[in-house]
């Protein structure tokens, strides 16, 4: 912990960081590395006073049309060979929530993120899951690193968001 706030807040002459970009993922999935990892961050960065944005997982979305329902309890969306990953996730967010007074905002891409384009067009959301006009849920890395820097430099209201493409 003393590390990562040594980094966080830099040298000594110069003013901490702006903000603090986290994208966690463990193979195979640990969940308790990613919480600890994740609550680490949120100390060190709620006690130099600066913004964290974390890149999670779709699964702690809500389904769309069925807003009681999360996007990892539908084996359509979540297979159960990878339903751990989701709920890493899930237990990620939840740590986020258990920090109400560090800056944080919890971005999760939709259901499929691949290599691409950069194109810029994307929709932003809340807690559910968005689909594209084709029906499907997905963003290239390009424009999911462009809605982060997006929404570092001008923050919505929401502390869960994700985004889609839109095009």
């Amino acid at each position: 912990p003393l590390a990562v706030r040594r980094a966080l807040a830099g040298p000594a002459a110069h003013d901490p960081a702006d903000a603090v970009v986290l994208t966690v993922r463990t193979e195979p999935v640990d969940q308790d590395f990613l919480v600890g990892a994740t609550r680490t961050v949120l100390d060190a960065a709620a006690w130099l006073g600066v913004r964290v944005l974390v890149v999670g997982g779709a699964g702690a979305l809500r389904r769309p049309g069925a807003p009681g329902l999360l996007v990892a309890d539908d084996p359509a969306y979540v297979p159960a060979a990878i339903r751990p990953v989701a709920l890493a996730g899930i237990a990620q967010l939840r740590t986020c929530r258990d920090h109400p007074d560090a800056d944080w905002v919890y971005l999760c891409p939709p259901a499929l993120l691949a290599p691409g384009e950069r194109t810029g067009r994307y929709r932003r959301g809340s807690d559910t899951l968005l689909t594209a006009a084709d029906g499907r849920s997905w963003i290239s890395a390009e424009d999911l690193a462009t809605a982060v820097l997006d929404e570092l430099e001008a923050p919505g209201p929401e502390r869960l968001i994700t985004v889609v493409h839109d095009g």
